[in-house]
């Protein structure tokens, strides 16, 4: 169960939100510094001038932790969702995948990240709700008005966050990833 999730059952007191992020900000900094492999609830709790067991009140494992810091941190829907057409749904969001992909910290934790999501279905469902779902939706609605499949929509999202995602682990020149938009919207002639 993320954060998020957790803070919208509305049981026992408030949490303080200062706890919650000196935690975020902690893991945020510490995966750019020593990496996922290095990182530990002890040294984010120390970071964070935390105790051990309020991050393990909010967050049932490092995975989670650093799931919310690196990925539910923004408060900001994605720019895609004004989108007017969806060629501009599919270059504004290889700009902001690509972005997002291309932060140190989201760099430091993805293989990390990508290896633990096999253990922890409740995260993989929690990628899709917040960040999948409102974006697969305007893409949608954005093929059905140009006449085309709506069921395009979750292929051509996927495109878009895979070859993001592995130009950054692969450190792909950005000459390549310039001309991904143009190859999906078939003006990559």
């Amino acid at each position: 169960m993320t954060r998020m999730e957790q803070s919208e059952r509305g049981r026992g007191r408030p949490r303080d939100r200062a706890i919650d992020d000196a935690a975020l900000r902690a893991v945020r900094e510490l995966l750019v510094e020593v990496g996922w492999e290095k990182l530990s609830m002890v040294a984010i709790a120390e970071r964070a001038n935390v105790g051990r067991p309020a991050l393990y009140r909010r967050w049932p494992s490092k995975t989670h932790l650093v799931f919310e810091a690196v990925f539910a941190w923004q408060d900001e829907p994605t720019p895609v969702l004004a989108s007017a057409s969806t060629e501009e749904w599919i270059r504004g969001s290889f700009a902001y995948t690509s972005e997002l992909f291309n932060r140190p910290e989201v760099r430091a934790a993805l293989p990390g990240l990508m290896a633990s999501l096999a253990e922890h279905p409740d995260l993989q469902s929690a990628l899709w709700r917040e960040f999948g779902t409102p974006g697969l939706a305007s893409l949608e609605e954005l093929l059905v008005q140009e006449g085309r499949p709506a069921g395009d929509a979750q292929a051509i999202m996927t495109l878009i966050i895979g070859a993001c995602m592995v130009t950054s682990l692969a450190g792909g020149a950005s000459s390549v990833t310039a001309r991904l938009p143009d190859l999906l919207t078939g003006n990559g002639t």
